[in-house]
């Protein structure tokens, strides 16, 4: 059996007993079958992470107990993804996908060629936490609620690049720091969108092919991560 990572959001420290919620407590009891005295990871995104023991264990309720730190909290370089909304199975393996690759914040946005209109925010956030557990990455990525890409000029903090065809290859990526990257919809963006491209955003090339939006994220955060 592998190893058993679990996010929970209150504070860890030693010798201190927890109570995992309902979900939990299944998935622990009767998918994995673990028993008292049994050991598994915990993990908050800030206190590093713990191994615990299993002190009390039911379907509906399992006291853990932390026994010691066994990894120190990480620092993580800010990466920011903002993609077009794309149905429920796109988005959740564009959620699970960034997460994996280090994604600190995810922002889905709406074009004018975006079909889909809403997302499920809640459960883009539980298969963040899911793909943290099982990636063994020790933070969740923030995700915020959807925005229209023509506000996203409004954060000139971030370095931005923008995937499109018309843009150069990986060389824009390189020595940048706060990088956001901007993914479309299938379609594109439409002209107006890549004028207003050009005041705020450098373009990032993927290639001739028309990809999948969760295919182009992957590309474009492979890219990032090998510039980095």
């Amino acid at each position: 059996m592998g190893k058993i990572r679990l996010y929970f959001e209150e504070a860890l420290s030693q010798g201190v007993s927890l109570a995992l919620n309902p979900q939990q407590s299944h998935y622990i009891c009767n998918v994995m079958r673990l028993k008292k005295y049994d050991n598994l990871s915990l993990f908050n995104g800030k206190d590093g992470e713990w191994l615990g023991e299993v002190v009390n264990i039911s379907r509906k309720l399992t006291k853990i107990t932390l026994k010691e730190c066994t990894k120190q909290q990480q620092y993580e370089e800010n990466l920011y993804l903002y993609c077009a909304m794309v149905k429920s199975g796109a988005l959740g393996n564009i959620v699970r996908q960034a997460t994996e690759m280090g994604v600190t914040c995810i922002q889905f946005i709406s074009t004018e060629r975006t079909v889909v209109k809403n997302i499920n925010l809640s459960r883009a956030k539980l298969q963040a936490i899911e793909a943290a557990e099982q990636s063994g990455r020790m933070s969740i990525p923030e995700i915020l609620p959807p925005i229209n890409f023509c506000e996203l000029p409004d954060s000139q903090s971030k370095n931005f690049v923008l995937c499109d065809e018309t843009g150069k290859a990986d060389k824009v990526l390189k020595g940048k720091k706060n990088v956001a990257i901007i993914v479309g919809p299938e379609g594109g963006f439409s002209s107006y969108e890549l004028d207003l491209a050009d005041k705020f955003c450098q373009k990032l090339s993927l290639g001739k092919r028309i990809l999948r939006v969760d295919t182009a994220v992957v590309a474009a955060l492979t890219l990032t991560s090998w510039c980095s």
